[in-house]
């Protein structure tokens, strides 16, 4: 009987240790903090991005991606007209250097897709590229052979183009990609992507991350008394004008780049600070996710981009 006691002992505390591990909960899926080449020495001492365009992830991973285009004309590099990180960094789009296709790469399967439907518009000379989250658009910024710059925006999941007015840029995309933000210096106009029927126009210039609920703006501002800086994010309702602030306390020399929100309705700022180690420029990049109620930040993601990188695009662009 004692035997069987001492069996059944074993048996429940083996069943217990085991409950955690398959409780346990899976390692979030990577994302890409940021795309950009590496840099090679000059004769005159400087140096020049070079090598293939790179992918760096949350893991650690640096993915290579020798196929894809990274001059816009000979001997010119701009690295931001032919790579984009969507908001979310979960994928990247790029063109192939072979033959102009779109691709896009996802962080979670580290794989690419081909968009055989969208290739490098030969008629742009291309300056900006962005990506959605959910990779379905893809916006191409560029300048005509009259020098006016044209901004179209693709549906990757049939090719449809849609032509931004003249005189428009492409902001930002809500979380669920189901919405757009455009326009000028002047003008905020909202689109439902898909028909790119206008949902809301105003006179007001706020650029910033488009939030869940489609109309709300969020960006991250600084300003200056005496000798100290008040870091917060303003938010703006583009539907009813409301307005409010959140203050933010950072560390002395680390600035606030940019805000970003999640389908959740989550608030995350972007910041960076530099620093000289040995001759070399660490520009550390944190993201915070941002209390609304207590204004406290809660750390969810740092990184140091070398200065042998050159030309790198965020998350988020």
């Amino acid at each position: 009987m004692l035997s069987r006691v001492a069996l059944a002992a074993v048996t429940t505390a083996a069943a217990f240790v085991t409950i955690p591990q398959a409780a346990a909960e899976a390692a979030p899926a990577p994302v890409i903090r940021y795309a950009g080449l590496g840099s090679c020495p000059r004769a005159d001492g400087g140096r020049q991005a070079c090598g293939p365009l790179k992918l760096w992830l949350s893991n650690g991973r640096i993915v290579a991606l020798p196929g894809a285009r990274r001059t816009v004309a000979p001997g010119e590099y701009t690295v931001a007209a032919v790579v984009a990180v969507s908001q979310d960094g979960a994928h990247a789009a790029y063109f192939s250097g072979k033959d102009g296709v779109l691709n896009i790469w996802t962080a979670a399967t580290g794989r690419a897709r081909e968009v055989p439907a969208v290739t490098w518009p030969d008629d742009l000379q291309m300056n900006a590229l962005t990506l959605s989250p959910g990779a379905r658009f893809v916006g191409l910024r560029g300048a005509d052979a009259a020098d006016r710059e044209i901004e179209r925006v693709v549906d990757t999941s049939g090719g449809k183009v849609f032509t931004l007015p003249k005189g428009y840029q492409s902001w930002d995309f809500s979380p669920d990609g189901k919405r757009m933000m455009a326009g000028d210096n002047r003008t905020a106009v909202l689109y439902a992507t898909g028909t790119w029927s206008v949902k809301l126009r105003r006179s007001v210039y706020m650029r910033g991350d488009l939030g869940p609920d489609g109309v709300t703006v969020a960006s991250p501002t600084w300003t200056k008394t005496g000798g100290s800086v008040k870091n917060m994010i303003r938010t703006r309702n583009l539907a009813t004008a409301k307005r409010s602030s959140i203050p933010i306390r950072l560390r002395a020399g680390e600035n606030a780049l940019k805000a970003r929100w999640d389908r959740a309705g989550h608030l995350d700022v972007l910041t960076r600070s530099d620093k000289q180690v040995r001759g070399d420029l660490r520009r550390t990049h944190t993201w915070y996710r941002v209390n609304r109620a207590t204004h406290q930040l809660r750390r969810i993601d740092s990184f140091v981009i070398p200065s042998s990188v050159g030309g790198y695009v965020l998350a988020g662009g």
